[in-house]
């Protein structure tokens, strides 16, 4: 069971403009399941695609170092004793990598959360990447 699991993708624009766009907790809109983001102070609230409502907090959030990491609150499908989630951005040769890292455990020992939530994670990240590229033309 996975449930310590990184997803990234390479972008060819350097880091510093790709975490303009990363670096903003309330930019959520480029990770499709995300009907429409609200941050308020440290919290964010999530609503969905498929009608549920999320409430994370943000943990930390360092420009200097492009990261910053929230914590699910309240609102997954699967019950979550702990969650923490990191989204950074590294530089990668002339260009940069994004890196979503995911730490949680589940309530039910038997759920495998990479398996469940890895592939959506990776497809956000490309569609990231497609927006921050063609942005950089």
């Amino acid at each position: 069971m996975a449930n310590t699991f990184e997803v990234s993708v390479d972008v060819d624009v350097p880091a510093d403009t790709v975490w303009q766009e990363v670096g903003d907790p309330a930019n959520v809109g480029w990770f499709p399941p995300v009907a429409a983001c609200e941050l308020k102070g440290d919290t964010r609230y999530i609503a969905m695609v498929d009608g549920r409502n999320l409430v994370e907090r943000i943990v930390s959030h360092d420009d200097a170092a492009r990261a910053y990491t929230y914590s699910v609150v309240e609102g997954t499908s699967v019950k979550l004793n702990s969650h923490a989630a990191t989204l950074s951005v590294q530089e990668s040769g002339a260009g940069s990598t994004i890196l979503w890292r995911t730490e949680a455990e589940p309530d039910d020992p038997s759920v495998d959360l990479e398996k469940n939530l890895s592939k959506v994670m990776q497809k956000g990240l490309n569609n990231l990447k497609g927006l921050i590229e063609a942005g950089a033309e």
